[in-house]
């Protein structure tokens, strides 16, 4: 009973009925033999079913989270910094008194983390929400405020790496650890890369790690095209062409074997 509710919940989905339309009317006019509208649908539907299966974008995904591979808190050295690039936290305003936690949200919990464990004297989160969001959700998980640093006019990556470098030059900082999700690091390396500042990343939010090394076999119906892993395909292709574009700019990706980082636990 339990497996047919979860088919049963799959179908009702708005993005599953999406998908039965379009190969519904694909078929229905393939069948009335309007050949070239027929298959002009039926490409769409093949295409949004091998974007949204959980198989395909977790590949996508895990060919950039790899490049980070997950490091045991023991094995990352100190440095003088620690930067938290801004993303899953929601900011605290009239109606929400707590900063709210989404997905990305492992970076500040793993700065924090790193200075509880006295890997930085301090952290620097940076976005224009730092002092709304990432800064009370340091607080809440005991860093003082006087350990935060906040660089809050950066609007996207580009503007993260420029205001946050300026930021620990004046503070005469010579290496940090850069905290944010693993799919991210990659093109993040690239725009924080400096001859002044050695960049040791360290990675979180390891979505699509999690799911190739998962000791336990998925049920079937968890393999089926959704919603969800169509947006993980979304953002990993987003990550992909922001390497490419930064590349052919002149921006080099640091190799996988060369990234100044400690050795991955075992």
């Amino acid at each position: 009973m339990f497996t047919l509710f979860k088919y049963l919940t799959w179908c009702c989905q708005p993005y599953s009925l999406v998908l039965m339309g379009l190969f519904a009317l694909a078929f229905l006019l393939l069948f009335r033999r309007r050949l070239r509208f027929g298959l002009v649908a039926l490409l769409l539907a093949v295409m949004m079913t091998v974007i949204s299966l959980p198989s395909v974008s977790t590949v996508l995904a895990y060919a950039l989270e790899k490049r980070c591979p997950p490091v045991a808190l023991e094995a990352i050295p100190k440095a003088d910094a620690v930067i938290l690039l801004g993303g899953g936290v929601g900011a605290v305003n009239a109606y929400l008194p707590y900063p709210e936690c989404y997905p990305a949200a492992d970076r500040a919990v793993m700065a924090a983390r790193l200075w509880r464990a006295g890997k930085a004297p301090i952290i620097v989160p940076t976005g224009e929400g730092a002092r709304v969001a990432e800064l009370p959700l340091l607080e809440t998980m005991g860093v003082p405020a006087a350990a935060v640093v906040c660089e809050d006019k950066a609007r996207n990556t580009a503007e993260n790496a420029t205001h946050t470098l300026d930021v620990l030059k004046t503070r005469g900082c010579k290496s940090a650890l850069l905290v944010t999700s693993s799919w991210h690091m990659p093109r993040s390396l690239m725009l924080f890369d400096n001859p002044d500042i050695r960049i040791i990343p360290v990675g979180c939010d390891y979505e699509a790690t999690l799911a190739v090394f998962r000791e336990t076999e998925e049920p079937f119906w968890q393999l089926l095209p959704s919603a969800q892993a169509a947006a993980q395909f979304g953002v990993s292709l987003k990550e992909l062409l922001g390497i490419a574009y930064y590349w052919l700019r002149g921006r080099r990706l640091p190799d996988a074997a060369t990234l100044p980082q400690a050795e991955a636990a075992p």
